[in-house]
Order: C-alpha cells, then sequence, then structure tokens
C-alpha cells in the first residue's frame, strides 16, 4: 500500500474516532430496545421467535442499520453458520452448515428468487429492506427444494417508509446513491453503487495468481403499489456489471466481464389467513462474449389456515415452470414442478405443542419426493421453550445442471438430493432486552449434488456424491445492555464430510466459526463494530478474520452522516467457506462517508 493510501486510511479510522467521540448537540431518549420480534417465514404465519420450533434469526432494520449494510449479502453473512461460495466475477452463493449455493431458499416476500441456480444478493440494496428472517436447517415441507439447509426470506414491504436521498463517497472510487419515494400506497427506491480498482478479489491456483476487481457497478430498482386493502404489486429489478483482470507472476492477462440483469414481479391477494400470489422472474446473463444464457420462470403459490378445535391447519399448493437457454443449447431446456403441503400445530397440554407436516412435491426429470416433518415445543416457563425438530429435506437438480452450459457439460442422469435433518434446541428470553438461543443438529443427505471440474478441456460437470453429513451445535447471545450499550455473539461448530461412491469420508468446509457485535449510542451518536470469523479450515487454509466499523452521526432530525470502514485489520483471507487455498479474498480495506436526508 503506498504511503498516500495508508495516510488516507488512517485519516479515514481517525474521522470515524472523531465521530464516535463527538459532543452531542442534545440528548434524546432512545426507545426500549426490544428483542424476540415476529416472524412469518418459519411457519409462513405471523409467530414471535421464541415460540418457533426451529434455528431462527430475524435482522430488523435497526439491526441492518447497525450493520451498515449497503446489500443483502453484507446483512447474511453475519449469520451464525454462514458459509459462501464465490466466482471471480463477484456472483456469490451462501449456505448453512457446510452446505453451499444451492441448497438454502432465497426469498423475496416468500417467492424463490433462484432463477438457473443462481441469485445476486449482492444487487439488492438494503435501502428496500424492512427485514430479513432466516431459518437455519431443513425446511422443505414449507419451501421446497433448495431449502434442506433453511430459508433467507427478504421481506421488502417496509413499514413506515420514508422519503429520503442519501449520497456516498470512499475510496477505491466508491458511490452509492440512493432515492425512496413513499405515499400511503406507492414505494419507489432506486439505488446505485460502484467502485473500481478494489486490489485483489480473488485467489487462484499457483504461488502468485489473482484475479483484481477492476469494476464493479450495482443498480436496484424496487416498486410496491398497493392496489386495494388485498391486493399488492411488486416489481424488482436489478443489474451488476463486473470486470477483473487476471495477475500471474506480476503481468496482467485478460480475465472476465459479467453482465447480469434481474427482473422479478409478483401479485399478491391477502384476505385474512388466505394467501394467493402468482409471479415471474426472468435472468440473462453476459459472459465475456461466449456466453450468454437467458432463463426465465413463472408460477403460483397458494395457502390457507384453519382452526380444527385445538390445531391450526395449513394447507398449500404451488406450480412452477422453469425455462432456460444458452448459445450452445440448440432448444432451450424446459421443466415443471409442483407439490402440495400441509403443516398442523396442536396444543396438546398447557406447555407442549406438537407440529406434523408433510409435501408430496414433483419435479419433471427428477420425479417425486414425500417429505415428512415433525416438531415438538415444549415450554419451561415464561419465554423459555425447549424443541424437537425432525425433517426430511430434498433438492432437485437445476435445469442447467442437467442440461449443461457453455462450460459445464450436460448430465441428463443427475438425481434429486434427499435426506433427513435432526435438530434439538433451546431458545430463552431472559428479558425484554436479552435472548439466548443454542441448538445441536445432524444432518444426512444422500446423492448430494456437486461440481467436479477437468472434462474435455477444463469443463466441469454436476455429479452425486453417495453421502454428506454434518453434526454440530450453534449458539447466539444479544444483550441490549442499556440505552447507549449492546453486544451480540453468535458460534458454530460442525464438521462437513462428504463421501463419494469410491474413497472414504473427507472434510468439505470449515469446523469453527464466529459472528460478534458491539453497539454504542451517546445521543444523536451511535457507533457498532462487528467481527465474522472462520477457522479450523481444510488443507491448512489460515483462518478468515473480517471486521467492520460503522459510525452514524444524526445531526438534525433528518441529516445524518454516516461513516464505515470495511476489512478494517487489511486482511488478505479466504472468505469462501470451503477453499484450498483458492477462492474470493475479502477486499482490501476500505471507507465510504455517506450523507442522508429524510423530507
Amino acid at each position: 500500500m503506498s504511503l498516500m493510501s495508508k495516510k488516507m486510511v488512517n485519516g479515514a479510522v481517525a474521522l470515524g474516532c472523531i465521530l464516535f467521540a463527538a459532543p452531542v448537540m442534545a440528548h434524546e431518549a432512545l426507545n426500549e430496545y426490544v428483542l424476540d420480534p415476529m416472524m412469518v417465514t418459519a411457519a409462513r404465519y405471523e409467530k414471535r421467535d421464541v415460540d418457533i420450533p426451529a434455528a431462527t434469526e430475524i435482522y430488523d432494520q435497526e439491526k441492518i442499520e447497525k450493520l451498515g449494510a449497503n446489500n443483502v449479502m453484507e446483512v447474511v453473512k453475519n449469520i451464525p453458520g454462514f458459509t459462501l461460495t464465490a466466482s471471480p466475477t463477484g456472483n456469490t452463493y451462501i449456505g448453512f452448515r457446510g452446505i453451499s449455493k444451492d441448497n438454502v431458499a432465497i426469498l423475496i416476500n416468500g417467492i424463490p428468487l433462484n432463477q438457473d441456480g443462481n441469485y445476486d444478493l449482492e444487487s439488492i440494496s438494503s435501502d428496500i429492506i424492512d427485514r430479513i428472517e432466516v431459518v437455519k436447517g431443513g425446511a422443505t415441507v414449507l419451501y421446497g427444494s433448495n431449502a434442506s439447509a433453511g430459508v433467507i426470506n427478504i421481506i421488502t414491504n417496509k413499514k413506515a417508509a420514508k422519503n429520503k436521498v442519501l449520497i456516498g463517497f470512499g475510496d477505491k472510487n466508491k458511490f452509492k446513491g440512493a432515492v425512496n419515494v413513499a405515499t400511503d400506497k406507492l414505494q419507489l427506491s432506486y439505488s446505485r453503487q460502484q467502485s473500481k480498482d478494489r486490489g485483489f478479489v480473488y485467489k487462484n491456483s499457483g504461488a502468485s495468481n489473482y484475479y483484481t476487481g477492476d469494476k464493479l457497478e450495482k443498480d436496484s430498482l424496487n416498486l410496491q403499489y398497493a392496489i386495494s386493502d388485498n391486493l399488492s404489486l411488486q416489481y424488482m429489478y436489478s443489474k451488476k456489471v463486473s470486470d477483473c483482470s487476471q495477475l500471474v507472476d506480476g503481468a496482467y492477462k485478460p480475465g472476465f466481464h459479467s453482465d447480469i440483469k434481474y427482473n422479478f414481479g409478483q401479485l399478491r391477494y391477502v384476505n385474512d389467513d388466505l394467501q394467493a400470489t402468482v409471479f415471474f422472474r426472468n435472468r440473462d446473463w453476459k459472459f465475456n462474449t461466449s456466453t450468454h444464457q437467458k432463463g426465465h420462470n413463472y408460477g403460483a403459490d397458494l395457502q390457507d389456515k384453519f382452526q380444527l378445535g385445538k390445531t391450526e391447519l395449513t394447507v398449500g399448493a404451488n406450480y412452477e415452470n422453469e425455462n432456460t437457454k444458452n448459445n450452445t443449447n440448440v432448444e432451450a431446456a424446459k421443466r415443471d414442478s409442483a407439490a402440495v403441503f400441509f403443516m398442523t400445530e396442536t396444543e396438546v397440554s398447557d406447555k407442549t405443542k406438537i407440529f406434523l407436516g408433510a409435501r408430496e412435491a414433483y419435479v419433471e426429470k427428477s420425479g417425486s419426493k414425500f417429505c415428512p416433518q415433525f416438531q415438538v415445543m415444549h415450554s419451561l416457563g415464561t419465554d423459555d421453550n425447549i424443541y424437537l425438530n425432525v425433517n426430511r429435506s430434498m433438492r432437485a437438480p437445476h435445469v442447467n445442471e442437467q442440461w449443461g452450459t457453455a462450460t459445464q457439460l450436460m448430465n441428463p442422469d443427475l438425481k434429486a438430493e434427499n435426506g433427513w435433518n435432526y435438530e434439538f434446541g433451546w431458545k430463552k428470553k431472559l428479558a425484554a432486552d436479552e435472548l439466548f438461543k443454542v441448538n445441536v443438529y445432524h444432518m444426512d443427505i444422500n446423492d448430494r449434488i456437486y461440481s467436479q471440474r477437468n472434462y474435455n478441456g477444463g469443463k466441469s460437470m454436476f455429479l452425486n456424491a453417495n453421502k454428506y453429513r454434518n453434526t454440530g451445535v450453534e449458539v447466539s447471545y444479544e444483550k441490549a445492555a442499556s440505552e447507549k450499550f449492546s453486544y451480540n455473539v453468535g458460534v458454530s461448530y460442525g464438521n462437513p464430510e462428504q463421501k463419494l461412491a469410491k474413497g472414504d469420508w473427507q472434510r468439505v468446509d470449515f469446523k469453527l466459526g464466529l459472528h460478534a457485535g458491539v453497539g454504542y449510542s451517546l445521543g444523536k451518536t451511535n457507533a457498532n463494530i462487528y467481527a465474522n470469523y472462520m477457522a479450523e479450515r481444510i488443507n491448512g487454509v489460515k483462518p478468515m478474520l473480517d471486521l467492520t466499523l460503522n459510525v452514524k452521526q444524526q445531526i438534525t432530525k433528518n441529516d445524518a452522516l454516516r461513516f464505515a470502514v470495511y476489512n478494517l485489520l487489511n486482511r488478505d483471507d479466504i472468505r469462501t467457506g470451503s477453499s484450498s487455498g483458492t477462492g474470493a479474498m475479502l477486499e482490501e480495506r476500505n471507507w465510504m462517508l455517506s450523507y442522508e436526508h429524510s423530507f
């Protein structure tokens, strides 16, 4: 790093410290911070977090603001047990409990975002988010394929949305601009993020072989309109353009150019417990000049709830059509899928509830799977519950995994994954501002889908492994100690292993993960620092430690300054979970200063 760069970074950090210690113009009492909010994802209807028999996390507007997150990916990377895969062009895929990319259902207001096995959470601005709800562990019964390791539901119908504008600048030629306009019925948001010359972003095989981040541009548009009290419309558009070069032994070589566009829309009808949604989504990906892949999906989702004595019965059905084509296919690959499901909740005593559910799923060219689920929740006292969760999960191969792309060979015989999840947990709300969670889990999956390279000139092919298993524990604790001070910590430890048809069990991801945060407020100044740590990795890869500092100074009621520093320690760690010393890296230390005005 040059002397000038060091001075800029030191000056930026100093500015953050000045803001943190700045004398306040007036002390305003803070609202009481109450943990255990309501969530809808785990049961498809609102329930308190502490009453849900599954491992859950909720990131509301307050938490998202404290993180200083610019997009959804910067929020979810703080989930205990989080794992990541990524490409040099910045396409990132997430997972839990050692399984990444395709075993976590990514939803927008309950509707899948996944298109051809891809999604782009970095292009979804945090400005449009009301909250992000996370369920870890098998959730196939309620959400189908791709939910064998969990669900991330991005809720965008922001309550009491403000009219605001935001503009920010930082090093690495960083810029962010955003505007949000809201009325009683309409919310329209647009965000633009860009950066250049980001340094090393990906470590390739070889002693000195890297990809450099030359340019990154992200646009996000979200429109939501309440047509009536029961009917609402949402349209979301995102675009990400990225360029990178390859640096081998000090010499630059041509890299990659990626241009990805997403369109997503849904029309939703809600009348008491009846919910019906029709949706579409499409993805258009141009990679260099040789690959152009386009896909679109459309479908419908229906659910209702009934009270049958002491039993609540939730029933639902969905249908989806997939269609994808790239410049190497003669014809487009098509597929239909459908499912019916139910879930019951029965109060068998004053302290015990039993949940029974099942899904019958049919996926063309992959067959049908029956996936049952059994849960028990027992109360140990007020806001103090233990639970048992046993369920069968499945993950159908994506169309392009079976029929190939420009860089991947076809495998029409690829089978669907299926397996069992076992989880025992304890949730205790110690006080209004204090929440503790712990769970122990075991996963056992057959026909695990994985990618293997070096076919026909370096092409890849998706194959079925024989077995996958992981046994682990996750613990989280958060505390708002006072109006000024709060903290949280999450720890995960597991042993993810995979076994091929011939061979021994081999570990495929890291064992130890740690996520922690500390926040301090003084009058109109709020500062937070967050740490993500990953250790006991495969093949001797060194631990990853990523620190983020975020400081906000409220100048007036409607005006605020925010200062953030990313990768505070300027480490060059590999940030992907499963790694042999190659993969996406933490970006070099960088900062951003932004101004926000509400009106």
